[in-house]
C-alpha cells in the first residue's frame, strides 16, 4: 500500500514538472522536405518545446514570421493577408456559449474602428476539427474606406494558449481564399 502511495505521488510530481516545463508553440518555421509516392513535397514545422508541429501552407502563398505572429500572404494582387497567433489563456477553455459570445465581441471590437456596415456572416463552432481540437470560426463584411472586405477567424486552443487563424481580403476574392486556408488547416500535425 505505501509503494502504490509512493508511486503516485511520484507520478504527479513528474507530471507537475513536466507541465511547467512545456514550452508554448514558436510560430517561427523551418522547412522540411519529404516525398510521398516518390514526389518532393515541403512542409513547415514549428517546434513546441520538443515536439515537432508540421503544416503545409496553400500553393503558392508566400509567408513570414513577424512579432510572434505567422504571416500568410496569397499569390501577388489578391490584397488578402492570412495570420496565425497565439493567445495565452489564463486556463484552459472550451467553446461554450458565453466564451464564443465573448470571442465574437472581442474580434468585433479589433475591427478597424473606420469599418463600416459591419455585419456578422457567420459564426460556427466546429467548421472542421484539427487534431481532434474543437474550433470556433467567425466570418464578418464590412466597407473599409469604400471598399467591400471580408475577414474570418478560426479559434482553436490548446491547454493555456488558443491559436487564431485570420484571414482579411476583399470580399470579392473571400471564398476562393478562404477555402484555400482553410484547407491547409487540414495538414497541421501535433498541434
Amino acid at each position: 500500500m505505501v509503494s502504490a502511495v509512493r508511486f503516485t505521488i511520484a507520478v504527479s510530481v513528474v507530471c507537475f514538472f513536466a507541465s511547467l516545463g512545456r514550452a508554448d508553440l514558436n510560430l517561427t518555421p523551418e522547412t522540411a522536405e519529404y516525398e510521398l509516392e516518390g514526389v518532393k513535397l515541403h512542409q513547415l514545422v514549428f517546434h513546441d518545446g520538443g515536439r515537432h508541429i508540421t503544416y503545409t501552407p496553400p500553393p503558392g502563398w508566400q509567408y513570414r514570421n513577424r512579432d510572434h505572429r505567422f504571416i500568410l500572404q496569397p499569390p501577388q494582387g489578391s490584397g488578402a493577408e492570412a495570420v496565425i497567433s497565439l493567445v495565452k489563456l489564463a486556463q484552459p477553455q472550451t467553446f461554450d456559449d458565453a466564451t464564443m459570445k465573448q470571442l465574437l465581441d472581442e474580434f468585433l471590437a479589433s475591427l478597424p474602428s473606420s469599418a463600416k456596415d459591419v455585419a456578422v456572416v457567420s459564426n460556427v463552432k466546429n467548421p472542421l476539427l484539427i487534431e481532434r481540437k474543437e474550433t470556433f470560426l467567425v466570418v464578418v463584411n464590412y466597407n473599409l474606406y469604400g471598399s467591400p472586405c471580408a475577414t474570418s477567424v478560426m479559434f482553436l486552443n490548446r491547454q493555456n494558449e488558443q491559436v487564431r487563424f485570420q484571414l482579411t481580403c476583399p470580399r470579392s476574392s473571400f471564398q476562393a481564399l478562404q477555402k484555400a486556408f482553410q484547407t491547409s488547416h487540414y495538414s497541421w500535425q501535433n498541434l
